[in-house]
Parts: C-alpha cells; sequence; structure tokens
C-alpha cells in the first residue's frame, strides 16, 4: 500500500472515532434523564463501549501514520 492511501485511511480512522462521540451525544440519553428512567448503569455501558471504540480508533491511526515512517 502506498504512503497516500495509509495517510487516507488514517484519517478516516480518526474521523470514525469523531463520528462515534457524535453519535453518542446525539442518541443517548443524558445521564439525569437515564438514572431517572432507572437506566443508569446501561448509561455508563453504552459510553464505556463509545469511548473503547474511539480509542481503538486513535490506536489504529495512530499505527498508520506510525507505518508510514521510513526506517533507514
Amino acid at each position: 500500500m502506498n504512503r497516500v492511501a495509509i495517510v487516507i485511511a488514517a484519517l478516516v480512522t480518526f474521523g470514525v472515532g469523531v463520528a462515534a462521540i457524535i453519535l453518542g451525544q446525539n442518541l443517548i440519553l443524558p445521564l439525569p434523564v437515564a438514572a431517572e428512567r432507572g437506566a443508569g448503569v446501561p448509561w455508563y455501558l453504552t459510553w464505556g463501549m463509545v469511548w473503547v471504540t474511539v480509542l481503538c480508533a486513535i490506536a489504529l491511526g495512530g499505527f498508520l501514520i506510525a507505518s508510514t515512517v521510513r526506517r533507514k
């Protein structure tokens, strides 16, 4: 794979991380509303899964960027 394709793939991966945060903010109820409905623990679990997805996207994007560095 050439460097341009790898950098584009890394940018798309970072975009997936940003999209996960934006979707989480728009689709997951605020904590006070969720706690009122008795869904406090699922709220924490859902946000935990969102943040794990974001961290995986950052790690994969970082790995892709690091793979473009030339070694002598």
